[in-house]
């Protein structure tokens, strides 16, 4: 897979979270700060009481959030993660590539389609 390729799948990755995140209500002003977190910019932490509000806040988020939406953030993040450390593409399970059209429909998938359905008892 190259530099471009991966560069899109970050791109189409984040913009799916982005568009979860606002289907289940977050504010335009909570997504910047979880980006900046998500980046490391440690300014973005504080560490007076009446701060404490959005913690608070991510945790009702947390709260609010069905499963099916919180696998679905994880997956997202562990595939940025994937295309961070250079295993993006890779199954997770059996170590092949997982085939293009299988990302295309599921950006977030960390199995070819053989594990999958392995994995499904199909």
């Amino acid at each position: 897979m190259t530099k471009r390729d991966r560069q899109r799948y970050a791109r189409r990755l984040l913009e799916e979270k982005l568009r979860l995140l606002r289907e289940i209500g977050v504010k335009e002003e909570e997504l910047a700060e979880l980006a900046r977190e998500a980046s490391g910019d440690l300014s973005s932490f504080t560490f007076h009481m009446a701060d404490q509000s959005g913690e608070t806040y991510r945790r009702e988020l947390k709260a609010s959030l069905t499963s099916e939406q919180t696998r679905t953030l994880r997956a997202i993040d562990e595939a940025l993660k994937r295309i961070h450390d250079g295993t993006f593409g890779i199954c997770t399970r059996c170590g092949a590539k997982i085939q293009k059209e299988r990302l295309a429909y599921v950006s977030y998938a960390k199995h070819c389609i053989n594990c999958q359905r392995s994995l499904e008892g199909s």
